[in-house]
């Protein structure tokens, strides 16, 4: 809108109008006004009318999908993919229940893709007499309630369910809460009203289980097992079992007469009463695979089963020696040969096992060991500091598949630092090295200075991947005169987990030689490098590492773990003593 002179002048001081463009300026106040109304309106047309045409387009876009394209074997293949966990819940709004919830073409192709509906995890809610769920005086009576009407609808989902399955293999989990043990000459009713039902429920279906994951109480397995002849099993191929046994309602040796079907190809059992015993099952394991066992078994079980399973491939037990002569069963400790052992884990504790040196694998791929610190010569009147036992049982798996073995899993801290060094010398062809643990990394603060723990505490271990290449002439990897004196030519791949103290210019160095040396042929590329600090983060080496290593033609990818800056609180420091919030988090610099 123009303004004539007079009215620009009035806007740009505060000076009384006259009376004549006092009523001027009101009439045109009123014709703005007018004007922006008129114009709200226009916009409140064309944003009705925009809403309108955006309806429209998304009805037209809908119509064109490409979806309404597919085919129903392609949507098939589509819902298959949709069930992205192990063993799908009973949801409506998870896959693949959810997929019936869409459309009526949707729900067709659904209810008639036997693949989606082979795996389910059926939860079995616990005893209601011990749920303190409904708290009043009819507490039992509704927990009843709750308990039976669940099941019963949860029955009915699971039959329908696994009827929608057709004929193919069943994937099963079935759990039940721990902790609820019967005492002795306890009346058990309940446990029959909110278990049998289920097993009743999936007994039609259990010629076609292919994998079956339990965790359970013992007694309540029972139940399942008297339900379920194993007869009807002869399909299963992978069982995995956690069940707990109450000590003093449970007799030592157990009968878990699934463990014994021969069809079994993939073992996982953690259950102490169970491993401890193994010998004493009869069983054919001749077509086992993978073993895994959480819970400890003896040498001499160990032994017996390694000798059933010539076609084991994956082996991760928990091995139990004890530290001095219990009196049991002395182990056969003629050699084992397992040529198709290609991944093996192992977790010694106690004594060194006797089983391990029995065991031939040539062909082992990856390697885990994990064992106690044992000390040779500990007494708390020495002044020495007691000298770690030297590992036979790794060199001995080492020296024995050096040829084959690409991956290496050592905790560092369990022996001397010259039997690392030795160990890992053996170890020519390893391309990936883990050293510790992830969950033991130390988030709190350190205990002392940083500055005094950097001068007290001793070379890195990580010092040891350094390689001297001066004076040396490039070659290719595997022919050149220093390839004898580096360690680990052929390592792609350095995890080093627990809290190291080695200073950033240090760490910087180590992994400026293996660049250097891989760029002149003495060694593979390193081409990740993940370590975990004790330590704050004083110099930012990741981007020039990261260019270095560009600059040459690698990538090298590093992800290094820092503890976070703060208020040292340890006795040397001002803040000793200081009350302090916890819940302390990791820095994380990653390229």
């Amino acid at each position: 809108m123009h303004l004539d002179q007079m009215l620009t002048e009035l806007s740009r001081n505060n000076e009384l109008p006259p009376e004549s463009k006092l009523q001027e300026t009101i009439q045109l106040r009123s014709q703005a006004n007018e004007d922006l109304r008129q114009i709200d309106m226009e916009i409140q047309h064309l944003v009705a009318k925009r809403e309108q045409v955006q309806r429209s387009l998304g009805i037209f876009n809908a119509i064109l999908s490409p979806a309404r394209r597919l085919l129903p074997d392609i949507l098939r293949e589509i819902f298959y993919h949709c069930v992205v966990q192990p063993y799908p819940i009973l949801s409506a709004t998870e896959a693949p229940m959810v997929l019936t919830r869409v459309c009526s073409l949707w729900r067709s192709v659904a209810l008639s893709s036997p693949r989606i509906w082979t795996r389910l995890h059926i939860p079995i809610p616990g005893d209601p007499q011990f749920s303190s769920r409904v708290n009043n005086d009819r507490g039992p009576e509704l927990r009843h309630q709750m308990f039976s009407k669940t099941m019963e609808l949860r029955c009915q989902a699971v039959k329908e369910w696994l009827g929608r399955s057709g004929s193919l293999p069943l994937s099963l989990s079935i759990s039940y809460p721990f902790g609820y043990e019967p005492s002795v000459g306890s009346n058990v009713v309940e446990d029959d009203e909110v278990a049998d039902p289920l097993f009743r429920t999936i007994r039609p279906f259990a010629s076609r289980w292919r994998d079956f994951n339990l965790s359970m109480p013992f007694h309540i397995y029972q139940k399942l097992e008297t339900q379920i002849p194993l007869d009807n099993l002869s399909m299963l191929r992978h069982f995995t079992g956690i069940i707990h046994v109450h000590s003093s309602t449970q007799p030592t040796l157990i009968p878990l007469h699934i463990i014994e079907l021969p069809s079994l190809e993939t073992l996982s059992l953690n259950c102490l009463q169970l491993t401890i015993h193994l010998g004493h099952y009869q069983n054919s394991w001749n077509r086992l695979t993978d073993i895994r066992f959480m819970s400890p078994i003896t040498d001499t079980d160990l032994l017996g089963m390694l000798r059933q399973c010539p076609n084991l491939i994956t082996l991760d037990v928990n091995i139990q020696s004890p530290w001095f002569n219990s009196g049991d069963r002395e182990p056969d400790l003629a050699t084992v040969l397992l040529p198709h052992l290609e991944s093996l884990k192992l977790h010694e504790t106690g004594s060194p096992s006797q089983a391990i040196p029995a065991v031939n694998a040539p062909s082992l791929k990856l390697l885990q060991y994990r064992c106690p610190p044992r000390y040779s010569n500990f007494d708390a009147n020495e002044p020495l500091a007691p000298t770690l036992v030297r590992p036979d049982s790794l060199f001995w798996l080492i020296s024995n598949s050096a040829a084959s073995l690409e991956i290496l899993s050592i905790d560092p801290l369990t022996f001397e630092p010259e039997h690392l060094w030795e160990c890992l010398r053996l170890a020519l062809h390893v391309k990936e090295l883990i050293l510790g643990d992830k969950d033991l990394f130390p988030l709190a603060p350190l205990d002392f200075e940083e500055e005094i723990l950097s001068e007290t505490c001793g070379p890195s271990i990580l010092e040891i991947f350094t390689v001297h290449t001066t004076g040396c002439e490039s070659s290719t990897p595997g022919s050149n005169p220093l390839q004898n004196d580096i360690l680990l030519p052929n390592l792609e791949s350095l995890e080093a987990n627990g809290g190291h103290t080695i200073a950033d210019q240090n760490f910087r160095r180590i992994l400026e030689s293996r660049i250097d040396a891989a760029h002149r042929g003495f060694t593979s590329p390193l081409r990740r490098v993940a370590v975990q600090f004790s330590r704050t983060k004083k110099e930012d080496i990741l981007p020039e590492i990261v260019a270095r290593a560009r600059g040459v033609g690698m990538e090298m990818k590093l992800d290094l773990v820092y503890r976070p800056s703060g208020r040292n609180y340890g006795p040397l420091s001002p803040s000793f003593l200081l009350p302090r919030s916890s819940g302390k988090t990791s820095f994380r610099y990653r390229a």
